[in-house]
């Protein structure tokens, strides 16, 4: 599983399953909106994320859109998609795992990715 510390840890590879933690350190997230636009933020700008996602070329994602989460609960799960620099749409799934935590899931990938 991929792990990462909001500003703490380089980016790192991911085992086949493509399993994505993410873990905000700055404080705890005060509304279902935060994890909503933490977790776009992160889709997008995780280099992390990106290298083990595109191994082996240059692409990136693009944009990321996230449904808010009903609530803030441990357990909550929330759907997102982002476009890559190709134009392909991948789906995600994020769950929350605290107060400022998240799984990041590739829930469904383009054909040929």
């Amino acid at each position: 599983m991929f792990r990462r510390l909001t500003g703490l840890l380089g980016p790192r590879r991911a085992i086949a399953a493509m399993a994505v933690s993410a873990f905000g350190l700055s404080g705890c997230f005060t509304t279902a909106a935060d994890f909503r636009t933490d977790a776009e933020t992160f889709i997008v700008e995780d280099v992390g994320l990106r290298d083990a996602t595109f191994p082996d070329s240059d692409a990136t994602f693009v944009t990321a859109t996230c449904t808010e989460p009903e609530n803030q609960d441990e357990g909550t799960r929330f759907p997102c998609t982002a476009v890559d620099s190709g134009g392909d749409t991948w789906e995600f799934e994020i769950v929350i795992t605290g107060s400022s935590g998240y799984d990041v899931n590739i829930t469904r990938r383009p054909l040929g990715s």
